[in-house]
């Protein structure tokens, strides 16, 4: 499975049915996917997906052709040197990702991410970087 950030821009999306349209188009290629984070801004919607990695070229595509753009996800990194433990980032993580262990110190499970970035900017120290 992969992880991808899809960014639905403010214009594409007029109505119930234009959203219908590529929820249709992604259909008919019979393809299962997971929902793991949905938002809206200003800007359009965002949505962040975990996909099977042998269909990712196939989604992308149908996304493409509907003039929305998709990126493959970051994930993050911990620099265990400028970390204090301090589990900032961890009452923000969603799937439990960063975490702290039972001797209180930050543990990251790489598998668990979904590269959705808000613990990068709540570490205090700046030790959680994105790859």
């Amino acid at each position: 499975m992969t992880i991808i950030n899809i960014n639905v821009p403010v214009g594409i999306i007029n109505s119930v049915q234009d959203y219908a349209k590529i929820l249709q188009d992604v259909m008919q290629m019979n393809v299962s996917f997971d929902i793991l984070k949905f938002s809206t801004t200003p800007k359009g919607i965002t949505l962040i997906i975990d996909v099977p990695s042998e269909q990712l070229g196939s989604i992308k595509e149908v996304f493409k052709n509907e003039g929305i753009s998709v990126e493959s996800k970051s994930t993050v990194f911990v620099e265990h040197e400028l970390c204090i433990d301090c589990g900032a980032c961890t009452s923000l993580c969603p799937t439990g990702a960063l975490h702290l262990t039972d001797a209180d110190e930050l543990e990251f499970v790489k598998e668990k991410c979904i590269g959705c970035l808000i613990c990068v900017d709540s570490c205090p120290r700046r030790a959680i970087k994105e790859t």
